[in-house]
């Protein structure tokens, strides 16, 4: 947990760098929906959440460094009434992300923190594991609206119980 975490920052430390040249600058409000792909997609329903991402333009071409935190929400389908449990994934990530014309393609990577919690009127039980994961994003850019699509895994291991989904994201962009 501490090597994903120094690796997490040792990764921010070092995009600090790539700010000494000019671009645009925005951050991005954005909804998503998403359907899980791993073994979760057998007891979880569709999934939403939302996240805050900063972008940061650079150099000549129109590339952005990025950092973006968000939360995924995937509710448990089939429960006895007076049940509730819900997966959900806490992504910060950092990334590169490339724009031609009004299309975008983004690669991301960082830390997700996943958490599974159940409870009924008299229990609440929870488990929470922080991984290595990884984002891959295409866009479409509208004026300052972005609707994309985007792929992410939250545990590269593959294990069973950790979100890994597809999503439609739609954005704001504001300009810094």
């Amino acid at each position: 947990m501490r090597r994903k975490l120094l690796l997490t920052v040792a990764l921010l430390s070092l995009s600090f760098g790539v700010f000494a040249q000019s671009g645009k600058n925005y951050l991005q409000v954005s909804a998503q929906l998403s359907r899980p792909t791993s073994a979760l997609l057998e007891v979880t329903n569709i999934g939403y959440g939302g996240a805050l991402k900063w972008m940061h333009g650079f150099g000549e071409r129109k590339q952005q460094v990025t950092l973006e935190a968000g939360y995924n929400r995937f509710p448990v389908k089939g429960l006895p009434s007076g049940v509730e449990a819900h997966y959900s994934a806490i992504p910060i990530y950092l990334g590169y992300r490339y724009l031609a014309n009004r299309i975008s393609l983004e690669a991301q990577g960082g830390a997700s923190i996943n958490r599974i919690i159940g409870r009924n009127n008299m229990f609440s039980v929870s488990e929470t594991k922080l991984n290595l994961g990884i984002g891959l994003g295409l866009g479409y850019t509208m004026k300052n609206f972005e609707i994309s699509a985007r792929y992410q895994i939250t545990d590269p291991r593959g294990t069973e119980d950790d979100p890994t989904f597809l999503g439609i994201r739609l954005a704001y962009n504001i300009s810094l």
